[in-house]
């Protein structure tokens, strides 16, 4: 009988790492080499994150308000509402261009897409207190028109 040598190459080439899914469920093994590949790609998209973060509130503090919004938009988006440092910024663009009906509608999309996570409670009550703040502001404003 013959003996079967398999050369495995590098150690980090075996699959000894386990993906598993939201459920729990094992679906795939990847090799260590593997793993710091994804894990490289995850940093390269953290870094361009912050790139972009810090790009807004450079428009931000200029004023450019539009490139801002844009910005700050397009990472909403991509974090599907749940880094409420840019929503919180976006906010407060919102709240200094005195758009309070963008402003609530941004804070209940975060608030509604935050509700499903296992999120700090202290970040929805604070979007609690923007909004009450936003109900405010508004009714300010309608009994200011009324009075003119």
């Amino acid at each position: 009988m013959k003996k079967i040598n398999e050369d495995t190459g590098h150690p980090n080439d075996l699959p000894v790492i386990f993906e598993y899914d939201q459920q729990g469920n094992i679906i795939g093994k990847i090799s260590i080499n593997d793993w710091k590949a994804k894990k490289e790609e995850a940093e390269k998209l953290n870094e361009i994150e912050i790139k972009l973060y810090r790009e807004s509130i450079h428009y931000y503090t200029n004023k450019d308000f539009d490139k801002a919004e844009d910005i700050l938009l397009f990472l909403i988006n991509q974090t599907d509402y749940t880094h409420y440092e840019y929503v919180e910024r976006l906010a407060n663009l919102y709240r200094r261009q005195a758009n309070t009906s963008k402003e609530k509608e941004l804070l209940l999309k975060a608030r509604r897409n935050m509700g499903g996570l296992a999120v700090n409670e202290g970040i929805i009550h604070r979007i609690d207190k923007r909004l009450e703040k936003n109900a405010n502001a508004a009714a300010k404003g309608k009994m200011s028109l009324a009075t003119d």
